[in-house]
């Protein structure tokens, strides 16, 4: 067989051991040991492959930051988000609704994951909106949708695998993430005050008063300064976002033993044992989809790849529309990390040849990979809110599917006007 051929039947069989259940990282490992034998290549590479595809120093930014979600879960620094934002909009209609998606919002900007996003403010606010007449649907699928805010807004861990699997500058990405973010936070905060007001939720909330405000902003402080300090250490320069997420981890620490003692010991070893489970799963997928992305650049299979979508695509527009169809397809079966290391590099020299900025299409690929975290059956978030409620998977994935309509008009928004994700980084850094 020629080097194409084995390529793609190596990625076929990856695409069939998924299907029966075989874990991401071990599926792209096998099919990569495989395709080393087949193509009679020393098995030296897989070793040397697979620490190469990890030796980069923005990677460590991943496990900080995966430890960082996990000390921010457990030291309960989200109750207070909630609170203050109950107390700044819980009197309007779908107060508390939108109050959850600003308290996801400001959560995501330290933590950067979507399912610690869900698990930190969707265990507080999924039962207090059913006390406050929402409906289970209602809670459960907004719960789940805001969470989806955390990949989006940086700091984001996809977005660091794409700017280190495409060489852009993670910086420009954080800022393309931010203005997609905050598009992706009114469209939601929109729909939930229209749907609130259509059940006739009523107004539960307490009228603002300046000194119960004044209150849930000083017990909110450290909450409101985690963020503060990741991103405005990134953006002043006075870090990179790998000492971001080292610095983060040190101030949610000191915060959570010293200043608001909602840690102790024994939470402390479980964050770490947490936080090393998740980023070990990650960064083994990622070294595994590199020995993988390794064999079909020997197969020439992007280069074949590209000649197609260029047969296929007449303009830039048709392009962006198959890449979103792909990247939906994808972000629904495959884990975002694996997905992004094997198909990024394949198709940003070809979106660069349509004239597509790469920050641009890193985040219309960040964003469909965010709406995988929401769509049935493998979409992280459904999994944790189907575990906070004790709902069946199927009552979950159903909640979500008017918030899944408002993504992908996001989506559409984000793919076709581009300066939603290009403004900040082109008025911060030219």
């Amino acid at each position: 067989m020629t080097p194409g051929t084995i390529a793609l039947v190596l990625f076929g069989l990856f695409i069939l051991f998924v299907v029966i259940g075989v874990p991401i990282g071990f599926a792209l490992g096998f099919s990569g040991v495989l395709g080393l034998a087949l193509m009679d290549v020393n098995f030296m590479m897989f070793s040397q492959t697979l620490i190469t595809g990890i030796d980069n120093f923005a990677l460590l930014a991943i496990p900080l930051f995966v430890l960082l979600g996990a000390i921010l879960e457990k030291s309960r620094i989200s109750q207070s988000l909630i609170e203050l934002a109950d107390e700044l909009i819980g009197f309007f209609t779908g107060g508390l609704a939108v109050g959850t998606v600003i308290s996801s919002m400001i959560f995501a900007t330290a933590s950067g994951s979507g399912p610690a996003t869900v698990a930190a403010i969707g265990s507080i606010t999924i039962p207090e909106m059913e006390k406050r007449g929402y409906s289970r649907s209602f809670s459960m699928g907004i719960a789940a949708s805001a969470g989806a805010l955390g990949p989006i807004i940086p700091p984001s861990i996809p977005f660091i695998i794409y700017g280190v699997v495409t060489e852009e500058s993670i910086l420009r990405l954080f800022l393309a993430g931010l203005g997609a973010g905050l598009l992706f936070a009114v469209l939601l905060i929109l729909y939930s005050i229209y749907r609130a007001a259509r059940e006739n939720i009523p107004r539960t909330g307490r009228r603002p008063s300046l000194r119960r405000l004044v209150r849930a902003i000083y017990k909110a402080r450290y909450a409101l300064g985690a963020p503060v300090v990741v991103l405005g250490g990134i953006y002043a320069g006075i870090f990179t976002p790998t000492e971001a997420g080292a610095i983060g981890c040190l101030y949610a620490l000191c915060v959570g033993f010293f200043l608001e003692r909602t840690l102790d010991t024994k939470s402390c070893i479980e964050c770490f044992k947490e936080g090393a489970k998740n980023s070990a799963m990650i960064m083994f997928v990622i070294a595994s989809a590199g020995l993988l992305a390794w064999l079909m650049a020997a197969g020439r299979i992007p280069a074949a790849v590209t000649e197609v979508m260029l047969d296929i695509s007449v303009n830039k527009y048709i392009f962006l529309l198959l890449v979103n169809l792909l990247f939906l397809i994808i972000g629904s079966l495959l884990d975002t990390p694996a997905a992004i290391v094997i198909i990024a590099p394949i198709l940003q020299p070809i979106a660069v040849q349509f004239g597509i900025d790469p920050i641009h299409l890193g985040a219309i690929i960040v964003v469909n990979f965010v709406i995988g975290y929401i769509t049935a059956p493998f979409g992280y978030n459904l999994f944790v809110v189907k575990s906070i409620t004790g709902r069946s998977m199927g009552e979950v994935s159903l909640s979500v599917m008017p918030f899944l309509v408002i993504c992908l008009l996001g989506l559409l928004i984000v793919t076709y006007f581009p300066q939603v994700s290009l403004a900040l980084p082109r008025l911060f850094m030219g």
